[in-house]
């Protein structure tokens, strides 16, 4: 693939394909002549099609939105517990899921009010958003129960919407769990990488039995109930001990779920595996789009969360809502702007009611501003990348992790190339 740019509009050749062209603040996808590729090559040349890139250039789209997020906190993510049933390797919460302060489960007595606040700061008709998180969450199904009926009666009397969600490893999924996570129609995110041959080798139980055999058996329960739940995603993470993302899709595709999630790790900072992991991107891609068109390739969160911006023109301006719209509660009832920096003192931003809302305040800024990523061209597709990747790799957090910045464009840039044979099909 070669690539071109002219300000903020960037053009990529696959071969002897028709170049295509991205307005990156417009978010509009076109096909350029060959004399507009050329061009870009050499700018200097003015000509007519020179003029034309120009002038779309300059252009404001009309319906382009904007993608600032607007203060207050509409979503929640809940460490319910800080234990866990697996031992992963590459686990980032403590190597054993307790973020090194094990909690067997949150006092709900503690959580109610907290939630409480958040709630009456909501304007009426808001949409609210809670994820459960571990540690392994469904360690503790009646707190999530408790806290799901809570949410739902304070939300019933001001026309709020919650909508709920869990991220789970997918081995105890039983009769009770499941009239839990049906109770509140929860989404349900499944963490597995892939076969038993790759996924018990990373995320092992600590008995030596089978953890991919127990999340098998719980997605075979979970089929016969999709009717009384949420959207259903499988979510794999890959670094330099497991690349094996092609056998992870291939396992996917066995089962009837919604989405799939592929992740380099957090912790990770390697050129080679970094590149290994977008080029299966890559292929896993092609393979999908030949499978099943727009439809099976958007069974892939990351490109359908694109496809979704190109098609309605949304900018992103942050990669999360982290201090904005987002707030994190560990099984402690403390607060945190990011679930990687739970137990981290020095990024607590507040304890049960009390905000520190000084702290809060150098989030607010957008992160494309924070993270200067103004003259980037997949800026409003990334929205200034993940501040905790970005601290991992650079030690802080608004400078730029360089691997990061190369996988979210090149996949990018794949998108691009498949919304442009999807549309030109419709």
């Amino acid at each position: 693939m070669e690539q071109r740019r002219y300000k903020d509009i960037v053009a990529f050749k696959w071969g002897q394909s028709a170049p295509l062209a991205f307005h990156a603040r417009n978010l509009e996808v076109a096909e350029i002549s060959e004399e507009t590729w050329s061009t870009m090559q050499v700018p200097e040349n003015a000509n007519e099609a020179l003029a034309e890139l120009s002038a779309w250039e300059q252009d404001s789209s009309p319906d382009v939105k904007s993608g600032k997020l607007e203060p207050g906190i509409r979503s929640l993510t809940i460490n319910v517990t800080q234990i866990c049933n697996l031992k992963c390797t590459y686990c980032a919460a403590g190597g054993d899921g307790t973020y090194g302060a094990a909690q067997t489960k949150i006092n709900v007595e503690k959580t109610l009010p907290q939630l409480k606040f958040f709630l009456e700061r909501l304007p009426d008709n808001s949409n609210f958003k809670i994820t459960f998180l571990g540690g392994e969450p469904l360690l503790y199904p009646e707190g999530i129960q408790e806290i799901g009926n809570y949410v739902r009666l304070m939300a019933a009397g001001r026309n709020i919407h919650p909508r709920f969600s869990i991220v789970t490893n997918g081995t105890l999924i039983n009769e009770k769990t499941l009239n839990v996570l049906k109770s509140i129609q929860a989404n349900i995110t499944i963490s597995v990488d892939g076969p038993a041959s790759i996924n018990d080798q990373s995320r092992p139980t600590k008995t030596g039995a089978s953890s991919t055999e127990m999340v098998i058996d719980g997605l075979n329960q979970i089929s016969a109930v999709r009717d009384s739940l949420g959207l259903i995603t499988l979510h794999g993470v890959f670094n330099a001990d497991n690349l094996n993302l092609i056998k992870a899709y291939d396992f996917y595709c066995q089962f009837d779920v919604d989405k799939y999630e592929f992740t380099y790790s957090v912790s990770d900072n390697d050129d080679a595996s970094n590149n290994e992991f977008v080029s299966q991107m890559n292929l896993i891609a092609k393979t999908a789009f030949a499978k099943g068109g727009e439809r099976e390739l958007r069974k892939i969160g990351i490109f359908d969360q694109y496809f979704h911006a190109l098609d309605s023109q949304q900018q992103t301006e942050n990669h999360c809502g982290a201090g904005k719209s987002f707030l994190m509660v560990d099984a402690k009832n403390n607060l945190y702007t990011c679930p990687w920096e739970v137990g981290n003192k020095n990024e607590q931003v507040g304890h049960g009611d009390n905000l520190d809302l000084e702290s809060l305040n150098e989030y607010q800024a957008p992160l494309i501003e924070k993270n200067n990523c103004q003259s980037c061209w997949a800026r409003y597709l990334c929205g200034g990348g993940c501040m905790f990747i970005h601290k991992q790799s650079t030690g802080s957090k608004h400078k730029k992790d360089g691997q990061f910045c190369f996988r979210t464009r090149s996949l990018i840039s794949t998108a691009l190339l498949y919304y442009k044979i999807s549309r030109e099909s419709c």
